[in-house]
């Protein structure tokens, strides 16, 4: 029974005794029963809840010490992953707030596994879905990562550009090193060039404001 149900069920054996003025005692075996179905509910719940977390929290660790691995080990590592979020959302059991990770974790792991399309198709399924998610700027810059090794650059530019806060200046900085890198990969030096140079003006001790700055030193 789903729990608007029982609340509804719940109701109604309310209004049947009020109306047929059951006495106290029966009165409090009957909401007891319900209270603990109730509970039984919740704790089942919670329990689900918490080993999806956990299941999901295993395969992304799984997955980030396999890409310092060796290739064999990566291979079935990540599609492991994928196939286990994959059955994760196809077989409609996951609590409804972990469906988003699911999804994002599931693109992760595609992308670890070099199926950059699939990671593409499943990162848009994200935006699609979870439009107001608070992991938007993490998933659009990581399409925009898979594009880039698609070698859809000028896709890669328009997801990697705007996700970074605008009172941030060392993810900006970030944000400009990875959309200079497309324009340098694309020949258009002058724009790769202005944007390096944004890069080092916006945060010059920051780790990407010195790549930024080491590329300049290789293209002027």
């Amino acid at each position: 029974m789903m729990p608007e149900e029982m609340i509804e069920a719940g109701q109604n054996a309310l209004d049947w005794i009020l109306e047929h003025k059951i006495t106290v005692a029966l009165t409090v075996v009957i909401v007891s029963g319900l209270t603990g179905a109730t509970a039984h509910y919740v704790n089942k719940r919670t329990n689900e809840y918490e080993a999806v977390w956990s299941k999901i929290g295993t395969l992304s660790l799984d997955t980030s010490i396999a890409r310092f691995q060796d290739e064999k080990t990566q291979e079935r590592t990540f599609t492991m992953a994928i196939e286990q979020y994959q059955l994760m959302l196809e077989e409609g059991l996951a609590p409804k707030k972990t469906k988003p990770w699911i999804l994002f974790e599931l693109g992760n792991a595609q992308y670890n596994a070099k199926k950059y399309t699939d990671a593409i198709q499943t990162y848009k399924q994200f935006l699609d879905g979870y439009g107001n998610h608070p992991l938007i700027p993490f998933v659009r810059q990581s399409i925009g990562y898979a594009n880039e090794e698609n070698g859809h650059l000028d896709a890669a530019i328009m997801y990697l550009q705007g996700n970074a806060p605008a009172d941030d200046p060392v993810l900006l900085v970030q944000e400009k090193w990875d959309v200079g890198r497309c324009y340098e990969k694309m020949g258009r030096k002058e724009e790769a060039i202005k944007t390096y140079e944004e890069a080092v003006k916006l945060a010059p001790e920051s780790q990407y404001a010195k790549l930024a700055q080491y590329r300049l030193d290789n293209i002027r």
